[in-house]
């Protein structure tokens, strides 16, 4: 099986919606262990007072408080996020088949400037391009027919003196490129890794050569 047949994303292709409840299980414990450590460290004050430095002892107070927001931050971006995905799904499924769906998160941006109000949270490709999706509208905010697309790459950007990849790069042919942050599934509210986002490239590449013009320069690397 190769990384483009994997289950995550066939169910992206299929437009269907993973489970979440594994997500907010996960997200329910680390909330937990977080509250639990606050707890602890409450209830054993002396344990904080013996340590060697006032550093340290804000390290220990602030990494239970980390723990906890993050698990907290976690169920909120999954629950606000699988409704706006259904929301845009439902007026999706009234107007077509596309071939493959690319969720988002709404800070994507072009070059230049963001995407205005609404912002696209589901991005479509099918024969005739790719449409951006907002929950809040009946028709795509923002449209890119594939004779304007001419390559799809892995976007980069400069984190603490090193680059990192953190979306997908179009470039177009009228110089106006844009830049999306994927996510991993519908429903899910966080970015998709470094490893998926070269399957995700691969796959629109794919898709290019198989709907595009046949003019359009195929990106090999």
């Amino acid at each position: 099986m190769t990384a483009t047949d994997e289950p995550w994303v066939l169910r992206l292709r299929d437009g269907e919606m993973p489970k979440r409840w594994p997500v907010l299980l996960a997200a329910a414990i680390t909330t937990l262990v977080g509250l639990g450590l606050l707890v602890a460290e409450f209830a054993t004050p002396d344990f904080l007072r013996g340590l060697d430095s006032a550093r340290t002892r804000s390290t220990f107070v602030l990494y239970p408080l980390i723990v906890t927001g993050f698990g907290l931050l976690l169920v909120v971006a999954t629950i606000s996020s699988g409704r706006a995905d259904r929301r845009t799904l439902a007026r999706i499924r009234a107007g077509g088949s596309p071939r493959f769906h690319l969720p988002v998160l709404t800070s994507g941006m072009r070059t230049s400037d963001d995407f205005p109000e609404p912002r696209p949270q589901i991005w479509l490709v099918d024969e005739v391009g790719l449409h951006a999706w907002a929950p809040s509208r009946d028709d795509p905010v923002f449209e890119l027919p594939w004779a304007g697309v001419r390559r799809f790459s892995v976007a980069t950007k400069d984190s603490r003196g090193q680059q990192v990849d953190f979306g997908i790069w179009i470039t177009t042919s009228d110089g106006h490129d844009v830049v999306v942050q994927p996510r991993p599934a519908l429903g899910r509210g966080f970015e998709a890794g470094p490893g998926k986002l070269d399957t995700l490239v691969r796959v629109l590449r794919s898709l290019q050569r198989e709907l595009g013009p046949q003019q359009a320069p195929a990106d090999r690397h």
